[in-house]
Protein backbone atom coordinates (compact mmCIF):
# COMPACT_ATOMS: atom_id res chain seq x y z
CA UNK A 1 0.00 0.00 0.00
CA UNK A 2 2.95 1.68 1.38
CA UNK A 3 4.47 1.25 -2.01
CA UNK A 4 2.20 1.82 -4.58
CA UNK A 5 1.27 5.43 -2.83
CA UNK A 6 5.00 6.59 -3.40
CA UNK A 7 4.62 5.30 -7.36
CA UNK A 8 1.41 7.07 -7.69
CA UNK A 9 3.09 10.06 -5.85
CA UNK A 10 6.28 10.07 -8.18
CA UNK A 11 4.47 9.94 -11.32
CA UNK A 12 1.94 12.30 -10.81
CA UNK A 13 5.07 15.10 -9.01
CA UNK A 14 5.84 17.35 -12.01
CA UNK A 15 8.52 19.51 -10.20
CA UNK A 16 11.83 19.65 -12.18
CA UNK A 17 10.09 18.13 -14.82
CA UNK A 18 12.61 20.53 -17.14
CA UNK A 19 15.65 18.95 -16.22
CA UNK A 20 15.37 15.96 -18.18
CA UNK A 21 14.75 18.39 -21.09
CA UNK A 22 17.62 20.53 -20.83
CA UNK A 23 19.84 17.35 -20.18
CA UNK A 24 18.47 16.04 -23.70
CA UNK A 25 18.36 19.41 -25.42
CA UNK A 26 22.23 20.98 -24.08
CA UNK A 27 24.38 18.72 -26.13
CA UNK A 28 22.54 20.10 -29.02
CA UNK A 29 22.47 23.62 -28.23
CA UNK A 30 26.40 23.25 -27.69
CA UNK A 31 27.06 21.93 -30.86
CA UNK A 32 24.60 24.55 -32.77
CA UNK A 33 26.54 27.26 -31.32
CA UNK A 34 30.32 25.71 -32.19
CA UNK A 35 29.27 25.54 -36.07
CA UNK A 36 27.89 28.92 -35.82
CA UNK A 37 30.97 30.14 -34.75
CA UNK A 38 33.26 27.81 -36.74
CA UNK A 39 30.82 28.85 -39.88
CA UNK A 40 31.56 32.28 -38.90
CA UNK A 41 34.76 31.98 -38.67
CA UNK A 42 35.10 30.32 -41.96
CA UNK A 43 33.21 33.31 -43.53
CA UNK A 44 35.20 36.02 -42.55
CA UNK A 45 38.32 34.17 -43.66
CA UNK A 46 36.40 33.85 -47.34
CA UNK A 47 36.15 37.77 -46.71
CA UNK A 48 39.56 38.75 -45.99
CA UNK A 49 41.14 36.49 -48.92
CA UNK A 50 38.94 37.75 -51.24
CA UNK A 51 39.75 41.50 -50.08
CA UNK A 52 43.30 40.47 -50.43
CA UNK A 53 42.28 39.13 -54.21
CA UNK A 54 40.20 42.41 -55.32
CA UNK A 55 43.34 44.98 -53.65
CA UNK A 56 46.24 42.83 -55.28
CA UNK A 57 44.19 42.31 -58.72
CA UNK A 58 43.37 46.12 -58.75
CA UNK A 59 47.27 46.83 -58.41
CA UNK A 60 48.50 44.13 -60.46
CA UNK A 61 45.96 46.09 -63.33
CA UNK A 62 47.49 49.23 -63.39
CA UNK A 63 50.56 47.68 -65.06
CA UNK A 64 49.19 47.06 -67.75
CA UNK A 65 50.08 49.35 -70.00
CA UNK A 66 51.89 47.83 -73.06
CA UNK A 67 55.28 47.55 -72.20
CA UNK A 68 57.55 44.81 -72.56
CA UNK A 69 57.67 44.50 -68.73
CA UNK A 70 54.00 44.63 -68.18
CA UNK A 71 53.35 41.34 -66.81
CA UNK A 72 56.44 41.71 -64.65
CA UNK A 73 55.75 45.01 -62.84
CA UNK A 74 51.83 43.50 -62.31
CA UNK A 75 53.08 40.75 -60.37
CA UNK A 76 55.49 42.35 -57.99
CA UNK A 77 53.37 46.12 -57.90
CA UNK A 78 50.56 43.29 -56.31
CA UNK A 79 53.48 41.66 -54.42
CA UNK A 80 55.47 44.23 -53.17
CA UNK A 81 52.62 46.38 -51.82
CA UNK A 82 49.63 43.81 -50.96
CA UNK A 83 51.34 40.43 -50.23
CA UNK A 84 54.67 41.32 -48.39
CA UNK A 85 55.99 41.20 -44.90
CA UNK A 86 58.36 44.80 -45.40
CA UNK A 87 55.31 46.52 -46.48
CA UNK A 88 53.08 48.31 -43.95
CA UNK A 89 50.10 47.90 -46.24
CA UNK A 90 50.37 43.98 -46.46
CA UNK A 91 46.65 41.98 -45.86
CA UNK A 92 46.54 39.87 -42.80
CA UNK A 93 43.80 36.94 -41.88
CA UNK A 94 42.66 36.96 -38.44
CA UNK A 95 40.86 33.93 -38.65
CA UNK A 96 43.09 31.37 -40.46
CA UNK A 97 45.06 29.03 -37.93
CA UNK A 98 46.93 27.11 -40.21
CA UNK A 99 50.51 26.78 -38.85
CA UNK A 100 50.89 23.50 -39.43
CA UNK A 101 49.43 23.33 -42.98
CA UNK A 102 51.95 26.91 -43.78
CA UNK A 103 54.65 26.24 -41.91
CA UNK A 104 54.99 29.71 -41.21
CA UNK A 105 55.15 30.94 -37.45
CA UNK A 106 52.73 33.53 -37.84
CA UNK A 107 50.01 32.79 -40.42
CA UNK A 108 48.14 36.28 -40.72
CA UNK A 109 49.85 38.26 -43.07
CA UNK A 110 48.64 36.97 -46.81
CA UNK A 111 51.92 36.77 -48.86
CA UNK A 112 51.16 34.06 -51.13
CA UNK A 113 49.79 35.36 -54.58
CA UNK A 114 49.36 33.54 -57.81
CA UNK A 115 48.98 35.15 -61.44
CA UNK A 116 47.40 34.68 -64.93
CA UNK A 117 47.22 36.99 -67.73
CA UNK A 118 44.74 37.51 -70.66
CA UNK A 119 44.99 39.59 -74.17
CA UNK A 120 41.43 40.93 -73.46
CA UNK A 121 38.25 40.28 -72.21
CA UNK A 122 34.86 40.14 -73.98
CA UNK A 123 32.14 41.71 -71.02
CA UNK A 124 29.20 40.57 -73.42
CA UNK A 125 29.96 37.12 -72.95
CA UNK A 126 31.96 37.06 -69.98
CA UNK A 127 35.22 35.11 -71.28
CA UNK A 128 38.19 36.36 -71.32
CA UNK A 129 40.64 36.32 -74.00
CA UNK A 130 44.06 34.26 -75.27
CA UNK A 131 45.94 33.30 -72.21
CA UNK A 132 48.88 34.62 -72.25
CA UNK A 133 51.67 31.88 -70.69
CA UNK A 134 55.18 34.08 -71.47
CA UNK A 135 56.03 37.38 -70.22
CA UNK A 136 57.67 37.92 -74.04
CA UNK A 137 53.71 38.43 -74.46
CA UNK A 138 53.89 41.65 -71.79
CA UNK A 139 52.61 44.01 -74.16
CA UNK A 140 49.35 42.23 -75.02
CA UNK A 141 48.36 41.37 -71.49
CA UNK A 142 44.91 43.59 -70.40
CA UNK A 143 43.73 41.84 -67.86
CA UNK A 144 45.10 40.29 -65.24
CA UNK A 145 43.63 37.19 -62.79
CA UNK A 146 45.41 37.23 -59.05
CA UNK A 147 44.57 33.96 -56.83
CA UNK A 148 45.41 33.92 -52.78
CA UNK A 149 46.68 30.25 -52.32
CA UNK A 150 44.45 28.25 -50.26
CA UNK A 151 44.35 28.83 -46.69
CA UNK A 152 42.27 27.09 -43.80
CA UNK A 153 40.44 27.05 -40.56
CA UNK A 154 40.82 24.35 -38.10
CA UNK A 155 37.51 24.10 -36.34
CA UNK A 156 37.78 25.22 -32.52
CA UNK A 157 34.49 24.13 -30.87
CA UNK A 158 33.28 21.37 -33.22
CA UNK A 159 33.53 17.88 -31.95
CA UNK A 160 37.23 16.19 -32.30
CA UNK A 161 38.35 19.42 -31.25
CA UNK A 162 40.89 21.14 -33.67
CA UNK A 163 41.34 17.99 -35.66
CA UNK A 164 39.04 19.14 -38.84
CA UNK A 165 39.40 21.92 -41.09
CA UNK A 166 37.09 24.24 -43.39
CA UNK A 167 39.07 22.66 -46.47
CA UNK A 168 41.08 25.21 -48.74
CA UNK A 169 39.48 28.37 -48.77
CA UNK A 170 41.10 30.61 -51.36
CA UNK A 171 40.42 34.46 -53.14
CA UNK A 172 40.28 35.28 -56.70
CA UNK A 173 39.54 38.30 -58.76
CA UNK A 174 39.60 39.14 -62.48
CA UNK A 175 40.71 43.26 -63.48
CA UNK A 176 41.58 44.99 -66.05
CA UNK A 177 41.94 48.45 -67.40
CA UNK A 178 39.28 50.81 -68.35
CA UNK A 179 40.29 54.12 -70.42
CA UNK A 180 39.00 57.60 -71.97
CA UNK A 181 40.42 59.60 -74.16
CA UNK A 182 39.56 63.17 -73.58
CA UNK A 183 40.33 66.27 -76.22
CA UNK A 184 42.87 64.41 -78.22
CA UNK A 185 43.32 64.73 -81.95
CA UNK A 186 42.00 61.07 -83.91
CA UNK A 187 45.22 60.20 -84.88
CA UNK A 188 48.02 58.09 -84.07
CA UNK A 189 51.51 57.56 -85.14
CA UNK A 190 54.39 54.77 -84.34
CA UNK A 191 56.46 55.34 -82.07
CA UNK A 192 60.36 56.10 -83.52
CA UNK A 193 61.88 53.88 -81.39
CA UNK A 194 59.60 50.75 -81.24
CA UNK A 195 61.60 47.90 -79.21
CA UNK A 196 62.93 47.12 -75.50
CA UNK A 197 62.10 49.20 -72.45
CA UNK A 198 62.63 52.41 -73.19
CA UNK A 199 59.42 52.39 -75.63
CA UNK A 200 57.77 53.91 -72.97
CA UNK A 201 60.54 56.53 -72.46
CA UNK A 202 59.53 58.38 -76.02
CA UNK A 203 59.81 61.65 -76.40
CA UNK A 204 62.55 61.51 -74.23
CA UNK A 205 64.21 64.72 -73.28
CA UNK A 206 66.79 64.53 -76.05
CA UNK A 207 63.86 64.26 -79.26
CA UNK A 208 62.33 68.03 -77.72
CA UNK A 209 62.30 70.17 -80.52
CA UNK A 210 63.26 67.66 -83.36
CA UNK A 211 61.39 67.23 -86.24
CA UNK A 212 58.87 64.02 -86.72
CA UNK A 213 57.65 63.14 -90.01
CA UNK A 214 54.34 61.35 -90.20
CA UNK A 215 53.14 59.61 -93.41
CA UNK A 216 50.00 59.25 -94.02
CA UNK A 217 48.84 55.88 -95.16
CA UNK A 218 47.52 55.79 -98.94
CA UNK A 219 46.40 51.82 -99.42
CA UNK A 220 45.99 48.98 -97.24
CA UNK A 221 49.08 47.68 -98.81
CA UNK A 222 51.15 49.92 -97.36
CA UNK A 223 53.21 48.83 -94.71
CA UNK A 224 53.19 50.94 -91.28
CA UNK A 225 57.14 52.08 -90.38
CA UNK A 226 57.48 54.29 -87.91
CA UNK A 227 56.50 57.75 -88.09
CA UNK A 228 53.63 56.63 -90.50
CA UNK A 229 50.17 57.65 -88.83
CA UNK A 230 46.70 56.75 -88.56
CA UNK A 231 43.30 57.36 -87.81
CA UNK A 232 41.24 56.68 -84.74
CA UNK A 233 37.43 55.98 -84.45
CA UNK A 234 36.53 59.07 -82.43
CA UNK A 235 32.67 59.92 -81.60
CA UNK A 236 33.02 63.51 -81.93
CA UNK A 237 31.55 65.56 -84.17
CA UNK A 238 29.01 65.31 -86.88
CA UNK A 239 29.04 62.31 -89.01
CA UNK A 240 29.57 63.84 -92.52
CA UNK A 241 32.40 65.58 -90.61
CA UNK A 242 34.47 61.61 -90.63
CA UNK A 243 36.63 62.46 -92.66
CA UNK A 244 37.27 66.49 -92.10
CA UNK A 245 37.89 65.90 -87.90
CA UNK A 246 41.47 66.54 -88.09
CA UNK A 247 40.11 70.74 -88.39
CA UNK A 248 37.58 70.09 -85.61
CA UNK A 249 38.63 72.26 -81.95
CA UNK A 250 39.62 68.81 -79.86
CA UNK A 251 39.60 71.29 -76.87
CA UNK A 252 36.29 70.61 -76.90
CA UNK A 253 35.80 67.04 -78.06
CA UNK A 254 35.27 65.67 -74.57
CA UNK A 255 35.65 62.44 -73.10
CA UNK A 256 34.65 59.02 -74.57
CA UNK A 257 35.21 55.70 -73.40
CA UNK A 258 38.49 53.35 -75.20
CA UNK A 259 37.86 50.33 -72.65
CA UNK A 260 40.85 49.36 -73.09
CA UNK A 261 42.12 49.77 -76.37
CA UNK A 262 41.23 52.74 -78.94
CA UNK A 263 39.70 51.30 -82.06
CA UNK A 264 41.21 52.67 -85.94
CA UNK A 265 39.22 53.85 -88.87
CA UNK A 266 40.21 52.00 -91.95
CA UNK A 267 40.37 53.62 -95.24
CA UNK A 268 42.04 56.19 -97.25
CA UNK A 269 40.89 59.55 -95.73
CA UNK A 270 42.15 62.34 -98.00
CA UNK A 271 40.28 65.36 -97.14
CA UNK A 272 42.12 64.97 -93.27
CA UNK A 273 45.17 66.37 -94.35
CA UNK A 274 42.99 69.37 -95.88
CA UNK A 275 41.21 69.83 -92.54
CA UNK A 276 44.28 69.82 -90.84
CA UNK A 277 45.47 72.82 -93.31
CA UNK A 278 42.86 74.75 -91.88
CA UNK A 279 44.86 75.19 -88.41
CA UNK A 280 47.72 77.05 -90.39
CA UNK A 281 45.05 79.27 -92.53
CA UNK A 282 45.10 76.87 -95.74
CA UNK A 283 41.62 76.40 -97.30
CA UNK A 284 41.21 73.98 -100.03
CA UNK A 285 37.81 72.24 -101.31
CA UNK A 286 35.96 70.50 -99.93
CA UNK A 287 36.80 72.76 -97.09
CA UNK A 288 36.28 76.73 -97.19
CA UNK A 289 37.36 79.51 -94.92
CA UNK A 290 33.44 80.02 -94.17
CA UNK A 291 33.62 76.72 -92.59
CA UNK A 292 35.58 78.70 -89.40
CA UNK A 293 32.83 78.48 -86.74
CA UNK A 294 34.06 81.54 -84.49
CA UNK A 295 32.11 79.72 -81.70
CA UNK A 296 33.62 76.83 -81.36
CA UNK A 297 37.01 77.06 -83.20
CA UNK A 298 36.27 74.32 -86.14
CA UNK A 299 38.35 74.38 -88.79
CA UNK A 300 39.37 77.92 -87.81
CA UNK A 301 43.46 78.79 -88.17
CA UNK A 302 46.20 79.54 -85.00
CA UNK A 303 46.70 83.70 -83.92
CA UNK A 304 49.93 82.62 -85.78
CA UNK A 305 49.81 81.02 -89.21
CA UNK A 306 53.49 81.43 -90.03
CA UNK A 307 54.26 78.60 -93.12
CA UNK A 308 56.51 77.93 -95.84
CA UNK A 309 53.48 79.44 -98.10
CA UNK A 310 53.44 82.81 -100.48
CA UNK A 311 51.29 84.78 -101.59
CA UNK A 312 52.35 86.36 -105.21
CA UNK A 313 51.18 89.64 -106.03
CA UNK A 314 51.52 91.59 -109.91
CA UNK A 315 53.29 94.86 -109.10
CA UNK A 316 53.68 97.73 -111.99
CA UNK A 317 57.10 98.75 -112.29
CA UNK A 318 56.85 101.92 -110.08
CA UNK A 319 55.12 100.59 -107.56
CA UNK A 320 57.44 99.50 -104.41
CA UNK A 321 57.98 96.31 -103.22
CA UNK A 322 55.49 96.29 -99.63
CA UNK A 323 52.94 93.57 -99.36
CA UNK A 324 49.16 94.80 -99.28
CA UNK A 325 47.78 94.62 -95.76
CA UNK A 326 45.76 91.67 -96.67
CA UNK A 327 45.82 90.00 -99.64
CA UNK A 328 44.36 91.51 -103.75
CA UNK A 329 41.74 89.33 -104.83
CA UNK A 330 43.67 88.95 -107.91
CA UNK A 331 46.68 87.61 -106.03
CA UNK A 332 47.62 83.26 -105.68
CA UNK A 333 49.04 81.41 -103.38
CA UNK A 334 52.16 78.91 -103.68
CA UNK A 335 54.39 76.80 -101.75
CA UNK A 336 57.72 78.25 -101.14
CA UNK A 337 59.59 75.14 -102.56
CA UNK A 338 57.00 75.40 -105.95
CA UNK A 339 58.34 78.80 -106.47
CA UNK A 340 61.06 78.37 -109.45
CA UNK A 341 62.33 81.25 -110.88
CA UNK A 342 63.06 84.50 -108.16
CA UNK A 343 65.48 83.51 -105.45
CA UNK A 344 63.25 83.84 -102.22
CA UNK A 345 64.05 83.49 -98.36
CA UNK A 346 61.85 80.62 -96.52
CA UNK A 347 58.98 82.41 -94.63
CA UNK A 348 58.36 79.60 -93.04
CA UNK A 349 60.24 77.30 -90.44
CA UNK A 350 63.43 75.08 -91.68
CA UNK A 351 63.55 71.71 -91.23
CA UNK A 352 66.40 70.07 -89.41
CA UNK A 353 69.45 69.76 -91.23
CA UNK A 354 69.46 65.79 -91.06
CA UNK A 355 66.94 62.70 -90.58
CA UNK A 356 67.48 59.40 -88.82
CA UNK A 357 64.57 57.86 -90.54
CA UNK A 358 61.35 59.75 -89.46
CA UNK A 359 63.25 61.78 -86.90
CA UNK A 360 65.11 64.76 -87.41
CA UNK A 361 68.38 66.23 -85.14
CA UNK A 362 66.85 69.01 -83.67
CA UNK A 363 69.44 71.40 -85.91
CA UNK A 364 67.62 74.02 -87.94
CA UNK A 365 68.68 77.26 -89.74
CA UNK A 366 68.11 79.82 -87.12
CA UNK A 367 69.87 82.89 -87.99
CA UNK A 368 68.74 82.44 -91.42
CA UNK A 369 65.15 82.17 -90.51
CA UNK A 370 65.65 85.23 -87.63
CA UNK A 371 67.35 87.43 -90.91
CA UNK A 372 64.77 86.75 -93.51
CA UNK A 373 61.54 87.51 -90.70
CA UNK A 374 62.96 89.44 -87.89
CA UNK A 375 66.41 91.08 -89.72
CA UNK A 376 68.26 93.06 -87.18
CA UNK A 377 66.91 91.47 -83.58
CA UNK A 378 69.53 88.55 -82.27
CA UNK A 379 68.06 85.27 -81.73
CA UNK A 380 68.95 85.35 -78.30
CA UNK A 381 66.23 87.03 -77.46
CA UNK A 382 63.98 84.19 -77.83
CA UNK A 383 63.16 82.35 -74.47
CA UNK A 384 64.16 79.24 -74.18
CA UNK A 385 60.88 77.60 -72.52
CA UNK A 386 61.74 74.09 -72.17
CA UNK A 387 64.92 74.63 -70.79
CA UNK A 388 67.06 71.86 -72.98
CA UNK A 389 69.57 74.86 -73.76
CA UNK A 390 68.19 74.69 -77.61
CA UNK A 391 65.70 77.35 -79.14
CA UNK A 392 63.10 75.34 -81.01
CA UNK A 393 60.47 75.91 -83.67
CA UNK A 394 57.54 76.09 -81.34
CA UNK A 395 59.49 78.34 -79.19
CA UNK A 396 60.28 80.66 -81.98
CA UNK A 397 56.35 80.48 -82.82
CA UNK A 398 55.27 81.53 -79.04
CA UNK A 399 57.97 84.28 -79.15
CA UNK A 400 56.53 85.68 -82.29
CA UNK A 401 52.47 85.14 -80.91
CA UNK A 402 54.12 87.59 -77.80
CA UNK A 403 54.07 90.96 -80.18
CA UNK A 404 52.32 90.04 -82.88
CA UNK A 405 52.17 93.44 -84.14
CA UNK A 406 55.77 93.44 -84.56
CA UNK A 407 56.64 90.31 -85.12
CA UNK A 408 54.07 89.33 -87.31
CA UNK A 409 53.55 91.67 -90.09
CA UNK A 410 53.11 91.22 -93.52
CA UNK A 411 56.55 91.04 -95.36
CA UNK A 412 57.74 90.54 -98.73
CA UNK A 413 60.33 87.62 -98.84
CA UNK A 414 61.21 88.04 -102.49
CA UNK A 415 60.42 89.35 -106.18
CA UNK A 416 60.56 88.42 -109.71
CA UNK A 417 62.46 89.85 -112.73
CA UNK A 418 60.40 92.95 -114.23
CA UNK A 419 58.60 91.67 -117.67
CA UNK A 420 57.13 94.71 -119.62
CA UNK A 421 56.33 96.85 -116.77
CA UNK A 422 55.16 94.23 -114.52
CA UNK A 423 56.58 91.97 -111.37
CA UNK A 424 55.66 89.65 -108.86
CA UNK A 425 56.06 90.35 -105.34
CA UNK A 426 56.44 86.86 -102.83
CA UNK A 427 54.38 88.09 -99.61
CA UNK A 428 54.15 86.43 -96.40
CA UNK A 429 51.35 86.44 -93.90
CA UNK A 430 52.19 84.93 -90.43
CA UNK A 431 49.02 85.86 -89.46
CA UNK A 432 45.54 84.43 -90.59
CA UNK A 433 44.44 86.35 -93.59
CA UNK A 434 41.43 83.63 -94.70
CA UNK A 435 39.33 83.38 -91.68
CA UNK A 436 39.42 84.43 -88.06
CA UNK A 437 41.88 83.17 -85.64
CA UNK A 438 41.33 80.81 -82.88
CA UNK A 439 43.65 81.81 -80.12
CA UNK A 440 45.12 80.05 -77.38
CA UNK A 441 44.17 80.41 -73.39
CA UNK A 442 44.46 78.27 -70.33
CA UNK A 443 41.74 76.05 -71.55
CA UNK A 444 42.14 75.95 -74.84
CA UNK A 445 45.46 74.66 -76.42
CA UNK A 446 46.94 76.67 -79.54
CA UNK A 447 45.66 75.37 -83.01
CA UNK A 448 48.71 73.78 -83.97
CA UNK A 449 49.48 71.90 -81.19
CA UNK A 450 48.14 68.47 -81.93
CA UNK A 451 47.92 65.96 -78.44
CA UNK A 452 48.52 62.46 -80.79
CA UNK A 453 48.38 58.71 -79.63
CA UNK A 454 51.77 57.12 -79.61
CA UNK A 455 51.93 53.45 -80.97
CA UNK A 456 54.27 50.49 -81.35
CA UNK A 457 53.66 49.43 -84.41
CA UNK A 458 56.85 46.68 -84.48
CA UNK A 459 54.13 43.57 -84.88
CA UNK A 460 52.45 45.14 -87.66
CA UNK A 461 49.33 47.56 -88.56
CA UNK A 462 46.41 46.06 -88.30
CA UNK A 463 44.41 46.84 -91.57
CA UNK A 464 40.86 47.19 -91.13
CA UNK A 465 38.73 48.88 -87.77
CA UNK A 466 40.98 46.59 -85.16
CA UNK A 467 41.90 47.97 -81.35
CA UNK A 468 45.23 49.07 -80.64
CA UNK A 469 46.51 50.42 -77.28
CA UNK A 470 47.78 54.23 -77.53
CA UNK A 471 51.10 53.97 -74.64
CA UNK A 472 51.55 57.64 -74.42
CA UNK A 473 49.86 61.24 -75.59
CA UNK A 474 52.46 63.15 -77.10
CA UNK A 475 52.16 66.51 -77.85
CA UNK A 476 53.64 67.90 -81.67
CA UNK A 477 53.50 71.15 -83.44
CA UNK A 478 52.55 71.66 -86.84
CA UNK A 479 55.73 72.83 -88.79
CA UNK A 480 54.45 73.36 -91.86
CA UNK A 481 50.76 72.19 -94.06
CA UNK A 482 50.31 69.20 -95.40
CA UNK A 483 51.10 69.21 -99.51
CA UNK A 484 47.68 68.87 -101.08
CA UNK A 485 49.20 67.81 -103.91
CA UNK A 486 50.50 64.05 -102.69
CA UNK A 487 48.72 64.25 -99.23
CA UNK A 488 51.29 61.87 -98.14
CA UNK A 489 53.30 63.82 -95.50
CA UNK A 490 53.15 66.41 -92.71
CA UNK A 491 55.78 67.66 -90.99
CA UNK A 492 55.62 68.37 -87.10
CA UNK A 493 57.75 69.30 -84.29
CA UNK A 494 57.95 67.29 -81.33
CA UNK A 495 57.40 69.54 -77.61
CA UNK A 496 56.49 66.54 -75.43
CA UNK A 497 54.47 64.22 -73.14
CA UNK A 498 50.94 65.85 -73.82
CA UNK A 499 50.13 68.97 -71.04
CA UNK A 500 46.60 70.45 -70.63
CA UNK A 501 46.31 73.97 -71.88
CA UNK A 502 47.21 75.98 -68.70
CA UNK A 503 50.76 73.93 -68.24
CA UNK A 504 49.74 71.70 -66.02
CA UNK A 505 50.73 67.66 -66.68
CA UNK A 506 48.39 65.22 -68.59
CA UNK A 507 48.78 62.69 -66.50
CA UNK A 508 45.26 61.13 -66.63
CA UNK A 509 43.80 63.67 -68.41
CA UNK A 510 43.91 62.99 -71.86
CA UNK A 511 44.15 59.30 -71.94
CA UNK A 512 42.25 58.65 -68.67
CA UNK A 513 43.00 55.00 -66.92
CA UNK A 514 41.73 53.39 -63.86
CA UNK A 515 41.65 49.38 -62.51
CA UNK A 516 38.70 47.86 -62.47
CA UNK A 517 37.21 44.57 -60.93
CA UNK A 518 35.86 42.50 -64.03
CA UNK A 519 34.79 39.41 -61.00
Amino acid sequence: MVRRSFLSRFYKDQGAAIAPLFALGIGVLVTLSAVGFDYGRLMALDTELQNAADEAALAAATQLDGSDNAMANARNAATSRFASTASTFTNETRFANDTRITGVADPRPITSLGFRFWDGYNSTTDVAGALLTSDASSKDAQVVEVTVNARRVFYALTPLVNAISSGDVIGRALAGVQASQCNVAPMFFCLPQESGSNVLDFPRNQDIGHELKLHLRNSQSEVFTPGNFGFLDFPYGANSQQNTRLGLNTAAAGCFAATPDQTTVPGNRPTMGRALNTRLDVFDAPLKSTDCNTNNGDFCPSANATKDWVNVQSKNQNQPATCAATPPNNSTWMRYSDVTAPVLANPGYPDDSAFSGVLGNGSWATTNWMNTNHSGTNFAVIPDVDGNGSISRYEAFLWELGDKANRLKPRAVGQSAVQGNKYNLYCSYPQPVMATAWPASTTQKDRRILTVGAVACNSGYPNGSKPIQVLRWVDLFVVRPMNNASETEFVTEIIGSSKQANGNSGFQYFGRHKPVLIR
